[in-house]
């Protein structure tokens, strides 16, 4: 039998979140930092950040950057852990503060999609969405005239983005999610079906109108509007292929169908 050396495994290295690492809570007083954001340290008095949780690094940042902090209040001293305690509430402040801006630049965003949307919905000019801020303001002002937060409330309306412009990007932004959404979801039927029917726009360009139908994650069938597309009739369904073959595959196809429109597949 021929010898064969043995050989060890080659150790992968370790990661830093296979070390499982975690901040001490002696690390506050003794080197100013706490656990902010989650598994990352935060300076108290620079608010700079360290990304991995080694007692090294925090020492390392401490004594380079603020090593005269300790003359000025000791470790261990009553002096240094209410300096620590109102450093620690100062950035607890700031962080309640950034929190709720973040969720009122949301809430004013959903704001402002809903109302685009309600305006394509009923097919309105995405110009009439300033005159709908405005209707907002005027009502406001009478509506909540008695309220302690009126001035709150008004701030809120009046940062609403409705510009004409940003209607048109929050109606394409929910359009392409709702077509990833149908997407997925022809992805993931066992089979589907598609239906074509045209129709010409006011500019007078035949616009192709494709819809699918799919069985849902319970098997109930399901029908929704695939895409619309400008075309040439001769080219309807290279187009429709050249827009669909990027997402889903004809393999599962079981009806291909168009209504009253010439439809060369080959």
């Amino acid at each position: 039998m021929a010898y064969s050396p043995v050989t060890k495994p080659c150790k992968r290295p370790r990661s830093i979140q296979s070390e499982h690492r975690s901040f001490q809570a002696a690390w506050e007083e003794e080197y100013l930092f706490v656990e902010w954001p989650k598994e990352k340290a935060t300076f108290l008095l620079c608010k700079e950040k360290v990304n991995v949780l080694k007692r090294y690094n925090l020492e390392r940042h401490y004594k380079t950057r603020h090593a005269s902090y300790s003359e000025n209040f000791p470790l261990h001293s009553q002096l240094r852990s209410a300096k620590v305690a109102s450093l620690k509430q100062t950035l607890l402040s700031q962080q309640k503060l950034f929190l709720c801006q973040m969720k009122e630049s949301e809430a004013v965003t959903e704001a402002s999609f809903k109302i685009c949307y309600l305006l394509a919905k009923h097919k309105k000019p995405f110009t009439e969405a300033e005159l709908v801020k405005k209707c907002f303001l005027s009502a406001a002002e009478i509506l909540f005239e008695n309220y302690s937060n009126k001035s709150s409330i008004l701030k809120e309306i009046g940062a609403l983005q409705l510009s004409d412009s940003t209607c048109a990007h929050r109606i394409e932004a929910m359009g392409e999610n709702i077509q990833e959404q149908v997407i997925k979801a022809v992805r993931e039927s066992p089979f589907f079906s598609i239906a074509m029917d045209e129709s010409t726009d006011i500019g007078d360009v035949a616009q192709l109108l494709v819809w699918v139908r799919y069985l849902d994650q319970s098997l109930h069938p399901k029908e929704e509007l695939l895409c619309l597309l400008p075309l040439q009739e001769e080219k309807i369904f290279w187009t429709v292929s050249a827009t669909t073959s990027k997402h889903i595959t004809y393999h599962w196809t079981v009806l291909l169908a168009s209504q009253q429109m010439a439809l060369l597949l080959w």
